[in-house]
């Protein structure tokens, strides 16, 4: 299933780059502009980018799944200018929830682990907001 990528991944740059139904791949270059104070990217650009990553994933099937929770972990500090990529799988469907791991990653450093859960319903992802 194709789905339109939406304007908050365009608004922080990320790409979505494969995509499959279980799965997704988005990548982006940290930006300066997410910087915090202590001179890393914000917590909130890494998890912005798990987030994309795990409603792509969840969402590809077909069926709207909605985030019922979302635990992370983070491992290591990114730096700006460095290449980041956060991976979402599925690792276990049963009934209407989903359990998946996301990793975000950059150069070879795990930067955050996030494990997610969704709700799925009987009908097709993808509304505009208005």
């Amino acid at each position: 299933m194709n789905l339109p990528i939406d304007e908050y991944t365009k608004l922080i740059g990320a790409e979505v780059r494969e995509v499959r139904p279980g799965y997704a791949v988005v990548y982006a270059k940290a930006p300066k502009s997410a910087c915090n104070f202590n001179g890393v990217i914000h917590g909130g650009f890494i998890f912005s980018l798990a987030d994309i990553a795990f409603a792509y994933a969840s969402n590809a099937g077909g069926r709207m799944a909605l985030a019922l929770d979302m635990y992370v972990s983070f491992r290591k500090a990114l730096k700006p200018d460095k290449s980041v990529v956060a991976t979402a799988k599925e690792l276990q469907r049963s009934g209407r929830t989903a359990l998946y791991l996301i990793e975000v990653t950059s150069e070879g450093d795990l930067i955050a682990l996030i494990t997610a859960t969704v709700y799925v319903l009987d009908r097709e992802p993808g509304a505009p907001c208005d």
